[in-house]
């Protein structure tokens, strides 16, 4: 059910994407980093395409405890049940939303939200591959109320869709509406990695929960974006695994067995003491900021675009049909797209393995073809075709080779 609203949703996601993107460079306003862009939106692709993975087992669960468990009948026709169902799930994901901020295990998937030193709509679509996979204990307290699984998935699937518009810097404060719901300018905040806005805003919809449990923060000076360690690499892929990473390096090299456990389980500023004791957040500003940048060729850029784009058509496929493949069949065509997804910010990014990894790709998708459902093998056939056709063209000529997109 929650894969129809999403499908329904991207034509929404695009245009408002692309109006915005016309409003910048209308203003020159400098909202939008390309390579950037197509980071976060490989993330959020990354994410739907694996939700029949991750996403299952606490659906799963959610039902189960609301069948075996629930106290009470929740009738779906009364308007007051979903009213009071919005107020708390919404007070859940405040719940959820703090602690991804406050646990480092839950940091660790949640910072994929905040590693764009951007802050554009595009940003909104940046999600964690693997939220699903914690998100859902901070909701059983519904199901163990009674309410059904499909309210569950209609109100969840509404609140994360509110939260798409207020990524967006150019949207000011809006007045009344500032005290109660959660605007662009408090969601600023909670992106930001100035030391008074580290933590603060943490609301889906009302911000009314912030502002009771002490955790608002009021938009002064416009925020700097990111996180407080840069990710320094637009890949979707590493930018899913970093933080895990981070965790298990200092959880192996930690000498105390009790520091080697609780670093999953502490605050992210918490260190080890032999590696460096609590971390400070230092004073940033924006022009002080040094981000993250590529400069690669119009062609290699124009490229990635394409390449993108179907990636994206094939995802959105993928969505609608997931349920009608068998479990081998749906594993090939995500580590297919991951890897496309991979390749396309590496291609920008001008990593040397990227052009032999697109090949390798296009080959294993064609030795794949008679698994794939015949009424859609010729247009994998024809995309294919397409994608070795411009990928030949950009890299017909030293000049045009992926080599030449390097950092600044």
């Amino acid at each position: 059910m929650d894969a129809i609203y999403i499908i329904l949703a991207i034509p929404v996601f695009i245009l408002s994407i692309l109006v915005e993107l016309a409003y910048d460079r209308y203003r020159r306003t400098g909202l939008y980093n390309f390579a950037d862009s197509i980071s976060c939106l490989s993330c959020g692709v990354g994410q739907q395409i694996l939700l029949p993975l991750t996403g299952m087992m606490g659906l799963s669960i959610y039902q189960s405890v609301q069948s075996h468990l629930g106290l009470f009948t929740i009738p779906q026709t009364a308007l007051w049940a979903w009213a009071v169902m919005f107020l708390i799930d919404d007070f859940l994901y405040y719940l959820y939303h703090w602690g991804s901020h406050r646990v480092n295990i839950l940091w660790a998937t949640h910072a994929v939200h905040h590693q764009s030193e951007e802050y554009n709509l595009s940003v909104a679509l940046r999600q964690s591959w693997f939220t699903s996979l914690t998100s859902w204990v901070f909701y059983l307290p519904l199901a163990l109320l009674g309410f059904p699984l499909v309210m569950f998935v209609i109100v969840r699937t509404f609140n994360t869709l509110y939260q798409f518009w207020i990524h967006t810097r150019a949207i000011g404060k809006l007045g009344f509406l500032e005290s109660f719901l959660n605007t662009p300018s408090h969601h600023r905040v909670h992106h930001g990695i100035n030391p008074k806005y580290i933590d603060r805003n943490h609301a889906g919809i009302l911000i009314i929960w912030d502002k009771l449990l002490g955790t608002f923060q009021v938009e002064e000076e416009e925020p700097v974006y990111g996180t407080v360690k840069p990710l320094a690499s637009f890949n979707p892929v590493w930018a899913n695994f970093a933080e895990l990473e981070r965790l298990w390096d200092i959880s192996r090299r930690t000498k105390r067995l009790r520091d080697k456990i609780w670093i999953w389980f502490a605050p992210p500023e918490w260190h080890p003491a032999d590696h460096g004791g609590v971390m400070v957040v230092p004073q940033v500003s924006r022009t002080s900021q040094q981000k993250y940048q590529v400069s690669p060729p119009l062609t290699v850029s124009l490229y990635t675009v394409q390449s993108f784009t179907s990636l994206l058509a094939a995802s959105t496929l993928f969505i609608y049909i997931a349920h009608r493949l068998s479990l081998p069949l749906q594993l090939l065509f995500i580590a297919h797209l991951v890897v496309g997804l991979a390749t396309c910010s590496a291609i920008e990014e001008g990593k040397p393995w990227a052009r032999s990894v697109e090949l390798i790709r296009f080959v294993a998708l064609l030795g794949v073809l008679p698994l794939i459902p015949a009424a859609y093998q010729l247009a994998v056939v024809l995309a294919v075709v397409v994608q070795l056709t411009l990928f030949g063209l950009l890299w017909r000529g030293k000049s045009l080779s992926v080599d030449q997109a390097s950092p600044l």
